[in-house]
């Protein structure tokens, strides 16, 4: 344990307990079940609010800054976008820079991916977009004489491409998730999300120019892999967390945004070959060559890490957990869960009376518009702003012993 706690943190939130409570409440399965059967069986009117929720999340990033690059010239500025569909974080960035390039690699419908939204390609050339499962591009992350074993259900699946090498980017987006309708003949649920993650990461960290800026997508600051990932990007890169209004706020998710980036450090080149081990071990590894999970941390290793880490977890991921533990503690399915009195939730219910509303508060800036967008559409949307910004609540985070205790579940 730590010892002390620092004055700046002594009135601390107990957004452990508040998240226990949270993730023990069955109104809160039921609330989530909910969003995942919307996600899983989309019409056309899912996909549309699905756009505008992350619209409005892309510009809550770009109104934070996440987007900024040091570049005088915003018509030189490229950005890569992995997992970029439907397209609205596309849209966000061109909003801020009309001129910019976007490269992206997204997954196909035919696989399971989200649908296109927004033009690209020969409808509009700033958008290249490229459909396959990121995860396959072998090339990546194996040395080019590796031989896939025959015995692995995915070995003919396996992508020897390698989509825009020699590119440096500026901006690098990351904002993946496995998709439960994703099929694929190895896909193995415990090792498919760090497969996934290492992807983008490897991906993302050798097309980034240095002094670039890398966004990603994160769950659970606590979270063991989670600390390590930050603790990684904090020796060669300037972090801080962001946690959207729209659609995060009593989610775990939030945005990890690197600014500085130095990949070609020493620090940055060990992490990208860590990374390409790790998806090795969740691709070829065990005892059957189809991929393993990595081994839970045992008790030194995880008070080494928050000796070392702990205050600087504190102090950049300290408003996101305020910002969560705050939304659930108005939460109307925690509400019922305590038998307290309810409050009105800060999220997107998906009520009858809301059912156009992706987020509270929020412009809807294609509304009655065609969908997906035409070329006109997009060209006319993308030079409008995002309006009614909500603010951040500020108040105080976890101390470090609140933080051990949110270790135990490591353990």
């Amino acid at each position: 344990m730590i010892a002390s706690t620092t004055k700046s943190h002594s009135r601390a939130i107990d957004f452990s307990s508040q998240n226990v409570q949270g993730w023990q409440a069955s109104s809160g399965d039921r609330y989530f079940k909910k969003q995942r059967e919307n996600a899983d069986n989309k019409d056309d009117h899912i996909e549309r609010v699905f756009h505008l929720i992350h619209l409005n999340i892309g510009r809550e990033l770009r109104e934070a800054g996440a987007f900024e690059v040091d570049d005088s010239s915003p018509s030189n500025i490229k950005t890569l976008q992995l997992c970029l569909a439907p397209g609205a974080y596309t849209q966000a960035v061109l909003e801020r820079y009309p001129e910019a390039s976007v490269c992206g690699i997204t997954l196909p419908v035919e696989a399971g991916g989200h649908k296109m939204s927004i033009p690209y390609g020969s409808q509009d050339p700033r958008v290249a977009v490229e459909f396959m499962d990121i995860t396959m591009l072998i090339g990546e992350f194996c040395v080019a004489a590796f031989t896939v074993p025959q015995i692995h259900p995915d070995a003919q699946n396996f992508i020897r491409k390698s989509p825009f090498a020699g590119t440096e980017f500026d901006l690098v987006l990351c904002d993946g998730q496995t998709l439960r309708v994703h099929e694929r003949s190895g896909k193995k649920d415990d090792t498919e999300p760090l497969r996934l993650l290492n992807a983008q990461l490897v991906f993302g960290m050798t097309r980034i120019k240095s002094g670039g800026t890398f966004v990603m997508l994160l769950h659970k600051a606590d979270a063991y892999d989670t600390v390590m990932l930050l603790k990684k990007f904090c020796s060669f890169a300037n972090v801080t967390l962001f946690k959207p209004s729209a659609g995060h706020r009593q989610r775990s998710t939030f945005y990890m945004i690197a600014k500085n980036v130095q990949p070609t450090s020493m620090e940055g080149q060990g992490c990208i070959a860590d990374w390409k081990e790790d998806w090795i071990q969740g691709t070829f590894g065990g005892d059957h060559g189809t991929g393993v999970a990595p081994r839970d941390p045992d008790a030194a290793k995880v008070d080494a890490t928050l000796d070392e880490f702990g205050p600087k977890l504190i102090d950049i991921a300290h408003e996101a957990w305020i910002i969560q533990t705050e939304a659930l503690s108005h939460s109307k399915w925690l509400s019922q869960h305590l038998k307290a009195p309810q409050s009105p939730s800060d999220e997107y219910q998906g009520s009858s009376k809301d059912r156009n509303s992706p987020a509270r508060g929020y412009s809807h800036p294609v509304r009655g518009q065609q969908w997906p967008l035409s070329a006109a559409q997009w060209s006319s949307s993308s030079t409008r702003q995002d309006e009614n910004q909500m603010p951040v609540q500020k108040s105080h985070s976890p101390s470090k012993d609140k933080l051990k205790k949110m270790a135990g579940s490591w353990r």
